[in-house]
């Protein structure tokens, strides 16, 4: 079944669900306090760590034309930036830390490609004149931009072309943040910022090995970035290892200083809720037992495993690609026909082909059973500390298998976005602090990725579970 023809048939489900008397959330869940209030950014001066600039930008050189993972490297910004942070005292937390952004996020200076034909070539470039506000935020603690890394066209795919997973250069890094995560698999910085709109930051740490996490609505600037789906859309973090997250998050005032330390006392008196169902076919065998294990190191650890339902869970795949196909619609409509259609890649004008066929009322439709899954999703969390599942039901996929629309998942041929968004866009949908971690490796010695949830606000508590598992996996 083609993507379009499984979501018609997904729609079809969507108009039966009752919503009494459910509204339209649009974005109020963005800024639902008290989620939406940013922590304050530590000032402490923190050591320059001296050649650490310099160490990324020699292994960027070194590998990186292998990897790609950078749209631009700017080495002698960089390198002035270092300078700069050696020579200034009290600059913060990250003070000389190299750092990658997506090349959706505006860097003063640096051109924003977007990933797009649409924003290169003679009179095309998009050359802001200021910094994202997450940008922003890196620069006030320190941080060094060594440069944009890439993005699927418009943040509107998982697979990143040409940018290739560092933990097998056969397959894919996921996407739409997939040159941030490769950038950090590889060595070449400790920090990248993506976004995540359907599991965009999860994603492809999940599949190169690293750590992803996009904090409660409001607690990261959303401004200065180009849009694929307005109300579903936030900025994320990914690291090496949680360890390094929680560090990065408490840096950038997304936790409080220390709220992302390991608990001493493990897992002990928390109740993890698993949604009924997560494990069941179509799933990676390695990826299930994985995961049980995940499950039972938290029994270990004093924690409870606790069944969860989510009624209607199965319809935040459906839900989630309709607004994202209606609200990026909308953002490209001027983009749309002759001299403008041929620069979209060939995968996203064919997605952009799908939204022009959706009815009005999809996108209203699936706003509505938005506030529906959120209401579920809080329901559930109400009884429970944080939500585990896996962060994708497969390894990294090969290349040319994700190139053909579908990829293996178990004994199955699945729609690459149905597989990407099975267990993360949930949490965008009800605009839940998220985060995954490396879980071991699967067939092949591939990443597998642990996803947790928690309510709004909880983020301490996230970066919390995330860094005592670690410690227990080590």
């Amino acid at each position: 079944m083609s993507p379009g023809a499984r979501l018609r048939a997904d729609l079809a489900r969507l108009y039966r669900i009752p919503l009494d008397e459910a509204g339209l959330p649009g974005a109020l869940f963005q800024a639902d306090p008290p989620a939406g209030t940013a922590l304050p950014v530590p000032t402490g001066e923190a050591p320059v760590p001296v050649g650490l600039v310099e160490q990324a930008l020699e292994r960027i050189a070194a590998t990186d034309g292998e990897i790609r993972a950078w749209a631009l490297v700017d080495a002698e910004g960089a390198r002035a930036q270092a300078d700069g942070a050696r020579s200034q005292p009290g600059n913060g937390p990250l003070r000389g830390v190299p750092v990658g952004v997506k090349d959706l996020i505006d860097v003063a200076g640096l051109p924003t490609g977007g990933g797009s034909r649409h924003l290169s070539g003679p009179g095309r470039a998009r050359v802001p004149a200021a910094d994202a506000g997450c940008v922003r935020r890196l620069r006030e603690a320190g941080a060094v931009v060594v440069g944009k890394t890439t993005t699927h066209e418009y943040a509107f795919g998982g697979t990143t072309p040409p940018t290739r997973n560092p933990r097998d250069t056969a397959r894919i890094p996921g996407g739409s943040s997939g040159g941030s995560a490769a950038a950090v698999a590889a060595g070449h910085v400790p920090l990248a910022l993506g976004s995540d709109t359907g599991g965009s930051v999860r994603i492809p740490s999940a599949y190169c090995g690293t750590a992803g996490y996009v904090p409660s609505p409001g607690r990261l600037p959303g401004d200065g970035v180009l849009p694929l789906a307005w109300s579903l859309d936030r900025i994320g973090l990914i690291a090496a290892t949680a360890g390094d997250l929680a560090g990065f998050a408490s840096a950038l005032g997304t936790i409080a200083p220390a709220g992302g330390v390991a608990r001493p006392d493990g897992f002990a008196g928390l109740r993890v809720g698993v949604p009924r169902g997560v494990l069941d076919d179509p799933i990676d065998p390695a990826v299930g037992a994985a995961v049980e294990r995940a499950f039972a190191a938290v029994r270990d650890l004093g924690g409870e495993i606790v069944d969860v339902e989510i009624p209607h869970g199965w319809a935040a795949v459906a839900a989630g690609m309709t607004i994202i196909l209606a609200e990026c619609l909308d953002y490209h409509r001027e983009r749309r026909g002759p001299g403008g259609d041929e620069l979209f890649g060939a995968d996203v004008r064919a997605m952009l082909d799908l939204a022009d066929e959706l009815p009005a009322g999809a996108y209203v439709r699936a706003q509505r059973v938005r506030q529906v899954l959120r209401g579920e999703a809080l329901s559930v969390l109400s009884g429970v500390d944080l939500l585990a599942m896996p962060t994708m039901p497969c390894v990294a996929p090969r290349a040319d298998a994700a190139a053909g629309g579908t990829i293996p998942v178990g004994d199955a041929e699945v729609p690459l976005a149905e597989a990407h968004m099975r267990y993360t866009v949930l949490a965008n949908l009800a605009a839940l602090p998220c985060g995954t971690q490396p879980l071991g490796a699967g067939g092949g010695g591939l990443p597998i990725g642990l996803q947790w949830v928690a309510a709004p606000g909880r983020d301490d508590a996230l970066i919390s579970a995330m860094t005592t598992f670690a410690c227990h996996e080590r």
